[in-house]
């Protein structure tokens, strides 16, 4: 694969041409979900012209005119910024503090430090100095707030077992260190030439692979031993980009209550470091798919008679990043947080998951509140996540929703397939019968939520 000087006036053609074909119309109120209006959305978003929507990218961006493009064909409002124009349109510019490393950040451990790129590779960063509390647990233990757990992965761990490493920081953890595995040694060489960089969260974290030496000695530690992470920082502007529209609600009372449908637009753009030929992530999975449902919500919705509540439909820019669009959404609330009724999250339904009917999707956190339950009994096939173990609930743009308080859950059918956070997460990988299906199956639940005066609520202990 080469990336040739010339490729953004060619993205920008391709753009400007799928901006001019008119969105294939379906009949008014129709709940079918055409299957070629699924494939038509999913080539142009994860095809190689797109080059892996990297967060905060110009590819990034090309991605949200597009999908605002849509939106609008579809009759929706504009919930953007204002344009030149002074009228609202249907991409939102977030501008963040980004951050990256001068130089190799560092581990310290008892009298020991050690390096990036030579006894560790840092995989994850939101912060320029975090520490923890040494902390040995295994991989389904509950880490404590503010610890720095030390894990190693059973011999038959499968290959995304990774991720679960991932979900310790949203459950507690400062740091997270796991010993190497033989693909991070394999990749090691390429990884410790990448820069780190970050943009800060309001809960700093760092997660890290370590040597096997680096591993032993922080194994014969005590818990409770003091390890630090850091080093010294630059910080630059950058930008993501939220695609946005909405119906406004028909009924009197009930237009002021919002259900708001939602995906993530970014992948992790080009990498030059991969190993093999192929350097594009294009993210067909996750989460082009995801964002290709919100758009056939937007045309279902929009083509039928409006609903009685107000719907808003948003794409998320660098979740990738660290779910800056949607971190920066819910602290710009365009509505009063007590009227956002529900959020729905959409992420990774481009193939079926095994360990789920063929038909079915799985909702994330569905035991937290009564939505997921209710929206079942209104025909949605949605049953509890086969993968508690993941973490799943906190690993998607819901969480920023969940944690201020909103009814926010994931739809998804990721069975940890390989091609997770990999090249090959491409196109031809998806089941079209699948996912045309999975997207159709919500349509009247949906329909159902939005002209409903149904409010869920969270379980007991459920509240993030």
């Amino acid at each position: 694969m080469k990336i040739r000087s010339f490729r953004h006036r060619a993205i920008a053609v391709i753009f400007l041409l799928s901006m001019s074909i008119p969105a294939i119309a379906q009949k008014s109120g129709s709940s079918v979900i055409d299957e070629k209006n699924v494939r038509s959305a999913m080539q142009f978003l994860a095809g190689d012209a797109m080059q892996g929507r990297g967060s905060g990218t110009m590819f990034e961006r090309i991605a949200a005119e597009y999908i605002g493009s849509q939106f609008m064909q579809f009759g929706l409002e504009p919930a953007g910024e204002l344009g030149w124009d002074g009228k609202p349109t249907f991409v939102q510019t977030v501008t963040n503090t980004r951050n990256s490393f001068d130089g190799a950040p560092t581990l310290k451990y008892g009298s020991t430090t050690i390096d990036h790129g030579k006894e560790m590779l840092v995989l994850r960063a939101t912060g320029a100095a975090v520490s923890g509390t040494l902390q040995k647990i295994g991989m389904n233990d509950k880490p404590a707030a503010g610890s720095a757990v030390f894990v190693r992965l059973p011999a038959d761990a499968p290959p995304n077992a990774m991720q679960s490493l991932m979900g310790m920081v949203t459950a507690g953890a400062s740091i997270v260190l796991v010993e190497e595995t033989a693909q991070y040694r394999a990749n090691w060489a390429n990884m410790a030439g990448r820069r780190i960089s970050f943009t800060s969260a309001p809960k700093p974290s760092a997660v890290i692979v370590v040597s096997k030496d680096a591993a032993s000695a922080i194994s014969a530690m005590a818990d409770g031993t003091r390890i630090e992470f850091g080093g010294k920082v630059t910080s630059t502007q950058s930008q993501t980009w939220n695609a946005m529209g909405k119906i406004t609600g028909s009924d009197p009372k009930l237009t002021a209550e919002v259900i708001l449908l939602t995906s993530h637009l970014d992948h992790l753009g080009v990498r030059e470091s991969a190993p093999g030929t192929d350097k594009i992530f294009n993210g067909a999975d996750d989460d082009a798919s995801g964002s290709v449902a919100v758009l056939e919500m937007a045309r279902v919705l929009g083509a039928g008679k409006k609903p009685k509540r107000t719907v808003y439909f948003v794409c998320f820019g660098s979740e990738e990043a660290g779910g800056y669009g949607a971190s920066w959404f819910v602290n710009n609330l365009p509505v009063a947080k007590d009227k956002l009724v529900a959020n729905l999250e959409f992420e990774m339904i481009g193939r079926p998951d095994e360990k789920v009917k063929p038909e079915e999707l799985w909702l994330t956190g569905y035991e937290r509140s009564n939505l997921g339950p209710e929206l079942a009994k209104r025909g949605a096939k949605l049953v509890q996540d086969p993968h508690p173990d993941q973490n799943f609930f906190m690993r998607s743009d819901n969480i920023q929703l969940a944690r201020a308080g909103i009814i926010a859950h994931t739809v998804s059918s990721f069975g940890l397939h390989k091609d997770y956070h990999q090249a090959s997460d491409e196109v031809k990988t998806i089941d079209f019968v699948h996912m045309t299906r999975s997207i159709n199956s919500m349509v009247k639940p949906i329909q159902w939520l939005v002209n409903s005066n149904f409010v869920p609520a969270w379980n007991a202990g459920g509240k993030p």
